[in-house]
């Protein structure tokens, strides 16, 4: 007897169709990424133009102290300025002083006696040498101090009056240097124009022939109380002397 065998029908793999609600899945989920990654670039967006925004406050910041840096640059240049015209003024006295010399040894020389002229020629009449100005005879004076309080509470405007006694034109240059005395915390002090004045100047400038009327501005250090203010006047060359005075500090109201 013959035995059967029993016959396997051979298996195929089965397809899977992807089902309605599984790809509406997907499209939710692509949609949801793409709104995801709007947000985030919107985000990232507003935090950048922030961080712009600060930008020009700190350019800012940098031009104020740009420009802090050129207001002392200045200041420098404006003391060194004060410092050459005084420097230019020395020199420019020098040479005055240099040409009365040479003007005084030429009219000593043609005053020595010549060789007689020939009769037909008259003899030349030497030129009379000039009156020169003895040293120190004209003497400085300072008068009409003034000091003035203003709105601010440690500041100050001074005025006087530089003028010399004689009877000559002839303009005077040269320096007035000024300076407060008085106490800090008890303790006595005196303290320079250069560090009264807005502007820093070490000295007033001065040039006149008759008479210069000073106007200036102090402002005085904190817990400074002032006693007194010297004012020192010294022309340049020797035909004026200069002076020195002392006044009490008493402010105008």
């Amino acid at each position: 007897m013959v035995a059967r065998r029993k016959v396997v029908p051979p298996v195929t793999p089965r397809i899977v169709q992807d089902r309605p609600r599984l790809r509406l899945l997907r499209y939710l989920l692509l949609i949801g990424a793409l709104l995801l990654s709007a947000w985030l670039g919107y985000d990232y967006g507003l935090r950048t133009a922030a961080v712009n925004d600060g930008a020009p406050v700190m350019q800012a910041d940098d031009s104020a102290q740009h420009n802090v840096e050129l207001e002392q640059q200045r200041d420098a240049l404006q003391q060194q300025v004060g410092q050459l015209e005084q420097r230019a003024e020395q020199l420019d006295q020098a040479l005055q002083t240099e040409r009365a010399r040479s003007e005084s040894l030429q009219a000593a020389q043609s005053s020595a006696p010549q060789a007689p002229a020939p009769a037909a020629t008259p003899e030349p009449k030497p030129e009379a040498p000039r009156a020169a100005v003895e040293p120190g005879r004209n003497s400085l004076k300072l008068e009409n101090l003034r000091i003035t309080k203003t709105e601010s509470e440690n500041a100050f405007r001074l005025g006087f009056s530089v003028m010399h006694d004689g009877d000559s034109n002839e303009r005077v240059s040269g320096t007035l240097w000024i300076a407060v005395n008085g106490f800090t915390d008890g303790e006595p002090r005196r303290i320079s124009f250069k560090t009264l004045s807005p502007q820093r100047s070490p000295f007033v400038k001065m040039g006149f022939s008759l008479q210069q009327d000073i106007a200036e501005e102090l402002v005085l250090p904190e817990n400074f109380r002032p006693r007194n203010i010297l004012i020192e006047a010294k022309p340049y060359g020797d035909n004026y002397t200069g002076t020195t005075a002392t006044f009490a500090w008493s402010p105008d109201p």
